[in-house]
């Protein structure tokens, strides 16, 4: 496949999985499965990052794609390539990547924050602070419910889960339009 070939099936592929973060995201909440809800907004913050870092990487970007849309994974000539050398280039761009992408983890991972109906997982968490302040700068007014605060819960963060994701959704949209600008500049158009 050409450069361009390979960026529509990853294009398409980013799309796919975006449209079924939104899906799942909507049954997680109606039943309370706050470990799924967390998941999906880490699931959809990988593909950004991911974006980004293609972005940010012209130089091994074919290379990375080809990799990625044949089943190898997101790898350079060096092998693969890490979340953290992606969070840390996605986090200049958005400085909050790195507090909401370490909580999401929480939730991908099996870890203490599973036992949610016994502990609070966010009461836990060293970035507590920094996820609850940019929740209320980025979301402020937009629910009923108060700016949140130190005793804030996990249900609390939840309810801004729909608004995370959207938010997440479209930089993601934006970053990819833009890579795809890059790729296929001559009005290739995507599919």
């Amino acid at each position: 496949m050409t450069a361009v070939e390979d960026f529509h099936t990853f294009y398409r592929t980013v799309k796919a999985r975006s449209q079924e973060h939104h899906q799942a995201m909507e049954i997680a909440l109606e039943r309370g499965w706050w470990a799924i809800a967390g998941s999906v907004l880490r699931m959809e913050l990988d593909s950004m990052i991911r974006v980004i870092y293609l972005l940010n990487n012209p130089d091994t970007r074919d290379r990375i794609l080809a990799s990625c849309v044949t089943g190898n994974g997101f790898k350079d000539e060096r092998g693969r390539i890490s979340d953290r050398r992606m969070i840390d280039i996605a986090t200049h761009a958005n400085s909050w990547v790195n507090a909401v992408y370490g909580f999401g983890n929480k939730f991908v991972h099996l870890t203490d924050a599973h036992n949610y109906a016994d502990a609070d997982p966010l009461q836990a968490y060293d970035r507590k602070d920094e996820v609850i302040n940019y929740l209320n700068r980025y979301h402020i007014g937009k629910l009923p419910e108060p700016p949140l605060g130190p005793i804030s819960t996990l249900p609390d963060i939840a309810a801004y889960a729909p608004l995370v994701l959207d938010k997440i959704t479209s930089n993601l949209l934006g970053y990819i339009e833009r890579l795809g600008e890059e790729v296929a500049p001559h009005n290739e158009g995507l599919v």
